[in-house]
């Protein structure tokens, strides 16, 4: 669990200067290219390059001495279409499940000051289609997540999304919220439901982004799939035993 209150270290300093060094150059000099990747080959091919991103980025934060395991691989079958459920911990951790599960390439929900202002990030996440939401406006924000799963639904993508709508700076699971994800499950079905336990990104941001918290290990855990609720079932106790099957390994 991480401490909010944690002072940063002299060792988290200097293993955070080449790593944001890295994260920094990342983003702007792959920008064009990015933009250049779908305006000749596609919106597939775009994410594709993503994907390549988020492994350089990941590499970033290796140079902060963190690690990476993950957990329970085989419960992903790349011919299933799933909606990934999963904790929030901070910046880290799309490119962490990008990283780890890079075959799903999934589409994500993603509040809007990330859409703008972030070299790389800003384009892939409104270039590949995924949603983009302002939870100021909540009825904007959910026809924008059942665009996602329509189009999901239709291309045969892979969805994320992260219930708890903020990042948990203490690594605890808090209450998710389950309009949204009902709004996107009902949109995209039929698809299996795919459990993601993420451990260890609240840690590394525990100053917060900036200096990184030096060797950080850090988890992506893999649950077995699961089937959606039925139509009359309770979808508020279904997300809950859900959310509790991801903060068990917290």
């Amino acid at each position: 669990m991480a401490d909010p209150h944690t002072k940063a270290t002299l060792r988290d300093w200097s293993r955070s200067i080449p790593a944001t060094a890295l994260l920094a150059s990342t983003m702007i000099t792959c920008d064009l290219p990015l933009r250049a990747v779908n305006k000749l080959l596609g919106r597939a091919s775009l994410v594709d390059a993503g994907h390549q991103l988020a492994k350089v980025m990941w590499q970033a934060f290796a140079l902060t001495g963190a690690t990476l395991d993950v957990v329970g691989r085989e419960h992903v079958d790349p011919n299933e279409r799933y909606l990934i459920v999963a904790n929030h911990q901070g910046f880290s951790d799309v490119i962490v499940i990008a990283t780890a599960l890079r075959e799903l390439q999934p589409r994500y929900v993603a509040k809007r000051e990330l859409a703008h202002g972030w070299p790389s990030i800003s384009y892939l996440i409104t270039a590949s289609g995924s949603a983009v939401i302002d939870r100021k406006h909540p009825e904007a924000a959910i026809a924008e997540i059942e665009r996602l799963g329509r189009d999901a639904k239709r291309e045969g993508w892979n969805v994320a999304i992260f219930p708890e709508g903020t990042r948990a700076k203490d690594g605890v699971a808090r209450t998710w919220k389950p309009r949204g994800t009902k709004a996107l499950l009902e949109a995209t079905r039929p698809c299996k439901v795919l459990p993601v336990s993420l451990v260890g990104g609240s840690e590394l941001f525990a100053h917060n982004a900036l200096p990184f918290k030096a060797g950080v290990h850090m988890r992506c855990h893999v649950h077995p799939p699961i089937e959606p609720p039925e139509p009359n079932e309770d979808f508020a106790a279904w997300l809950e035993a859900v959310r509790q099957t991801v903060a068990s390994v917290l």
